[in-house]
């Protein structure tokens, strides 16, 4: 599966951030998506998610494992810059 996400068009704050992609993760194909640009199966066993966030794009590529484990910790521990507590909302691109 793959999946695009923009978290600068949403303003909730990192917790909810990650409590609300950590769902997803969990389950896929039965969860609201706020700030998901696009999902589309791809085929693949694995989920690559692009996420914008503030300047910064991100690639992952995760397997069942690594997708339960971002989904109990939280993905912004798993990055190598320091992850903006609060985001400020931005018009989504028309």
């Amino acid at each position: 599966m793959y999946v695009k996400i923009n978290r600068n068009v949403c303003d909730h704050q990192l917790a909810i951030c990650e409590r609300c992609l950590g769902r997803f993760l969990d389950y896929p194909l039965g969860y609201e998506r706020q700030c998901f640009e696009e999902l589309r199966d791809d085929g693949s066993d694995l989920l690559t998610i692009e996420l914008h966030t503030g300047d910064r794009d991100l690639l992952l590529v995760l397997d069942a494992n690594q997708r339960h484990l971002l989904a109990g910790e939280g993905w912004a521990k798993f990055m190598n810059f320091a992850v903006p507590t609060h985001r400020q909302k931005t018009e989504k691109p028309s």
